[in-house]
């Protein structure tokens, strides 16, 4: 059962299970890749860079300690957050909080560190950017919020990541713990107590107080350019398609994870059916749906064979329109409901990933849905709302391909 408590200023949510040896720690904090400073996107991921790779106290790092001690931990960064989280054994988890808090409070900004870094990200940026299967996500998203900081690539680019000064660091380490939502969770058999002591005595209880980002004025992005590819390349290639979705406070949410499911790389999928058993067009594909705290995404990713990558796009609109017209069809509308609940079901069950999640919709959200109510929300959805989906996805489709024609 989770409970929701409070440090000085700090939600914090705890599944205390006292039959589990490991605890895993979450913290996470409401600035990501659409808060980074003008000119200089890709800041606030070189700081989750930082922030576990540099010495900590002058000795080991933050990722280095908790792997000493058999535990594992890692950061990430979404356009939303920064999140770091570990899991360990019960009896380190305090001294493991009071390391996290250490490294997030009071990172060793210095130029040696941050040049090290650089390089680092760097050769990061090159492996995604030499992917095409990673590349045409970042091109979509730029595509589909165009105008907006949700289009900011969460790595930045190597000349925005080659502005990035010890002062630029400062000024975004600052500006997020000052002004940004913190939530902590904790999953496991740690008492809350004492989390909350550890919480407390590592100062990330006493971060000032902030809203959720969900209770801001949304910035509203620009209308959608909508259009597909005019040309196609002559190799392999990557196809994302779709349109925006709705945020994370908005029911119709559960609706576009519904159609995510009937449009993903299921053999009980009905884009499965048809691009993979009847036509033989494409082997990898998935769809899936991610809401913000304004705004959302949904997007379907197929890589394919330069002959066949306009027919599978041909393909998906086609489906679309037939769930938009005549409904998904009983059989594959239950099963696409069923598996957005064991997906629901299994990552409550997975300690890392409950925790993730109860931290992150701490901060982007007053209230956190949890699984039992998220499971309820689901059996609510009917075929009517998921057709509605489709319709809107159909109508603002966005659709690009890389690597792009010569």
């Amino acid at each position: 059962m989770t409970e929701q408590l409070l440090t000085q200023n700090v939600p914090v949510l705890v599944d205390h299970t006292p039959g589990s040896r490991t605890t895993t720690v979450c913290v996470a904090v409401g600035s990501g890749a659409r808060h980074d400073p003008e000119g200089v996107a890709g800041a606030t991921h070189m700081l989750e860079h930082l922030v576990m790779s540099c010495p900590l106290d002058g000795g080991p790092s933050l990722s280095e300690r908790v792997e000493r001690l058999g535990g594992t931990c890692n950061a990430l960064t979404s356009p939303e957050l920064l999140v770091i989280h570990a899991q360990v054994l019960n009896e380190d988890a305090p001294e493991v909080i009071g390391w996290i808090g250490a490294s997030l409070l009071r990172p060793e900004l210095t130029a040696a560190h941050l040049d090290r870094e650089r390089q680092v990200v760097l050769q990061e940026l090159s492996a995604a950017a030499s992917d095409p299967a990673d590349a045409v996500q970042d091109a979509f998203l730029a595509r589909l919020f165009d105008g907006h900081p949700l289009g900011s690539p969460v790595g930045g680019d190597p000349a925005s990541i080659a502005r990035i000064t010890v002062d630029v660091m400062r000024d975004a380490h600052r500006q997020a713990l000052a002004g940004a939502p913190v939530a902590v969770s904790a999953v496991g058999g740690l008492p809350a107590t004492e989390l909350l002591a550890a919480l407390d005595k590592a100062g990330i209880g006493a971060l000032p107080a902030a809203p959720p980002l969900g209770a801001r004025p949304p910035q509203t992005p620009p209308p959608v350019r909508t259009g597909i590819p005019e040309r196609w390349p002559d190799e392999f290639c990557w196809l994302q398609a779709g349109s925006r979705a709705p945020h994370l406070g908005d029911p119709r949410r559960h609706a576009y994870n519904v159609l995510g499911h009937l449009m993903g790389s299921s053999p009980a999928s009905l884009l499965y059916a048809r691009i993979r058993n009847d036509e033989a067009l494409a082997y990898s594909f998935q769809s899936w749906s991610r809401s913000y705290s304004d705004t959302g995404a949904w997007r379907m990713l197929a890589g394919a064979e330069p002959a066949n990558a306009p027919r599978v796009l041909d393909a998906f609109r086609s489906l679309l329109a037939e769930i938009a017209s005549d409904g998904p069809g009983e059989e594959a509308f239950s099963a696409a409901v069923r598996q957005a609940v064991v997906e629901v079901v299994l990552r409550a069950e997975s300690q890392q990933e409950a925790a993730i999640a109860l931290a992150v919709d701490r901060a982007l959200a007053a209230e956190v849905t949890l699984p039992e109510q998220e499971i309820e929300a689901l059996g609510r959805v009917t075929a009517a709302e998921v057709a509605a989906a489709a319709a809107d996805v159909a109508r603002e489709l966005v659709a690009v391909v890389r690597p792009e024609a010569a």
